[in-house]
């Protein structure tokens, strides 16, 4: 076993929580920096609630060689597989890039603006610079919201699910009774993540349009299982919503999940980028040893 000691930052957004790992080039200065093969193999030993640091995934800040982004963003969830996107990861990542940048407020503002890479496209996020990196809230450009078809599941045939893509795949279900949503994301979350309609499995959202402002929501993550916060899943709800006719667009919207609220703007315009608003907190810095098992 390496005894190499790996510095890390737990981060977390609405108590969406990762172990952020920053690998760009001008800040490792000697220190160890794990293949990503690695730290796919290690996030279940990392992620552990009890045996390790504990969060639902891992995110790695790489360097960028493209004029005008900032850093990039690699996330792997706590089982090691690797998704495309992930909203509240992004913001966390923001936020800790921005806390290096703090002499490049927006004129007249306490704002930091980093464009970051990420599997689904470059995400321009404006960071309100409170007492970075510890506290900050995030506007994130988040990618226009894709709409596929309708499906219902053997499963769960009583779901009509939508299907949105967010630069991630979401299959969003709306109920009647909020009361139902966390029992609907645990017990039928898992078999709808790997429903054969979604063959690269699926987020699944159960929604309660509680008022045309705000939608309450559980969330079965795909390779996370039940998690405080998702934000691609809270833009999936939104878009979702105003397409069904629960919600207006150009205004923002109240995703009301089990670590708190999102705010979401739809817009009007088809294909055009979506607004997330939210926190993000760095929680406790340290560092991390190879698991005993890798």
């Amino acid at each position: 076993m390496s005894t190499a000691r790996h510095p890390f930052s737990k981060v977390e957004g609405l108590g969406n929580d990762f172990v952020l790992l920053d690998h760009r080039s001008r800040v490792t200065n000697g220190a160890p920096v794990a293949s990503l093969a690695q730290l796919r193999a290690w996030a279940p030993a990392w992620c552990d609630r009890r045996r390790g640091v504990g969060a639902d995934g891992l995110l790695v800040v790489t360097d960028s060689v493209r004029a005008g982004v900032d850093a990039g963003m690699v996330v792997i969830n706590a089982d090691g597989s690797r998704p495309e996107m992930c909203g509240n990861g992004l913001r966390c990542v923001a936020s800790h890039v921005a806390s290096s940048h703090r002499d490049r407020h927006d004129p007249g503002t306490s704002t930091v603006t980093v464009c970051i890479e990420t599997d689904a496209g470059d995400m321009d996020c404006r960071v309100r610079a409170g007492d970075l990196p510890t506290l900050a809230e995030v506007d994130v450009d988040m990618p226009p919201a894709v709409h596929g078809p309708t499906h219902t599941v053997e499963a769960a045939p009583e779901h009509r699910f939508h299907v949105i893509d967010m630069g991630n795949p979401h299959a969003v279900a709306f109920v009647d009774d909020p009361a139902a949503l966390e029992a609907l994301a645990r017990g039928l979350g898992p078999a709808i993540e790997r429903a054969p309609q979604f063959p690269a499995g699926t987020n699944v959202e159960f929604v309660h349009a509680e008022r045309p402002d705000r939608l309450r929501t559980w969330v079965w993550e795909r390779g996370c299982g039940i998690t405080q916060a998702c934000g691609t899943g809270a833009c999936a709800v939104a878009a979702a919503a105003v397409a069904q006719g629960h919600a207006a667009a150009g205004v923002p919207l109240e995703v009301v999940l089990p670590g708190g609220s999102l705010f979401i703007t739809v817009p009007s315009q088809t294909l055009a980028a979506l607004g997330m608003r939210g926190p993000a907190r760095e929680v406790f810095t340290g560092h991390l040893m190879a698991p005993t098992s890798a």
